[in-house]
């Protein structure tokens, strides 16, 4: 029996037994057909045309890499593409003497539960390892060093073979209890919510600087978290997304095509 007032064990007991599986039926019978609407239908109303802006275009950019070439990524495009993710936008006024800080994706009640941990390699001036970005610094701390791909994603992720040679893998963990002590078991779906928020702003900026990137939900929760030292009681990856310089064709044009940030290596 779950106490009412305990906010996290239901959603952890989801989250702990939700390890991937699939269904082989369903995966090869191919394209769905449409999907039956939601709720009763009403009389169809055309819309005007709409022009595209800056977003719209980064969007219709924006693919699915699972093809990255061997070669260097300047450590200003690494930061650019963390903080776009997670970065402090500005500090607001809030009660008393205390500040808020405001980000770049909305996060219930202001709790930000999400840690940003990634495995970088062949990026200039940096230690091949595995980092946290901390964005009210704007640093990286250094949690482990060497290239970890084949150790530790190899065996930990279903996509793997696409992301091989990326530059890097973000693991987006989330401390369940910073916005379950508020929001209780709901704030489960608040915390997955926030990390889809992320994982769309690391495609689009991903597309903005060149990267190809590959969001990736499929990973054995047990095995990778065990490899970052997570509490899975406190704490899991939710989320990840692989990004580096796409190779050949799946290298998505800039916005500035004179602004080329693959470097040979």
């Amino acid at each position: 029996m779950i106490r009412l007032d305990d906010p996290c064990s239901l959603s952890l007991l989801f989250h702990l037994n939700s390890e991937p599986w699939l269904n082989d039926d369903a995966y090869h019978r191919g394209a769905p057909g449409p999907h039956e609407h939601v709720g009763p239908s009403g009389a169809a109303v055309s819309l005007p045309h709409v022009t595209p802006g800056p977003l719209d275009e980064l969007a219709a950019r924006r693919r699915s890499c699972r093809a990255y070439e061997r070669a260097q990524l300047p450590l200003a495009t690494v930061a650019a593409f963390l903080a776009s993710a997670y970065g402090i936008v500005e500090a607001v006024p809030g009660a008393g003497s205390t500040r808020l800080l405001r980000r770049t994706v909305p996060s219930a009640g202001g709790l930000f539960p999400l840690e940003l941990l990634v495995f970088l390699r062949r990026v200039d001036d940096l230690d091949d390892g595995v980092y946290r970005y901390d964005p009210v610094g704007h640093v990286l701390e250094l949690l482990d060093g060497g290239d970890q791909f084949a150790t530790v994603l190899a065996p930990t992720l279903y996509a793997y073979p696409f992301i091989e040679d990326a530059n890097g893998f973000l693991a987006i963990a989330a401390v369940f209890r910073r916005t379950q002590q508020k929001y209780g078991p709901r704030g489960y779906r608040y915390i997955l919510l926030e990390a889809g928020h992320v994982g769309q702003h690391l495609a689009l900026r991903g597309v903005e600087l060149g990267l190809g990137t590959l969001c990736i939900g499929g990973f054995t929760d047990a095995a990778l978290n065990a490899s970052l030292g997570l509490d899975v009681r406190r704490a899991g990856v939710v989320y990840g997304v692989g990004f580096g310089l796409a190779r050949g064709d799946d290298h998505p044009p800039t916005s500035d095509p004179g602004s080329d940030p693959r470097r040979e290596g």
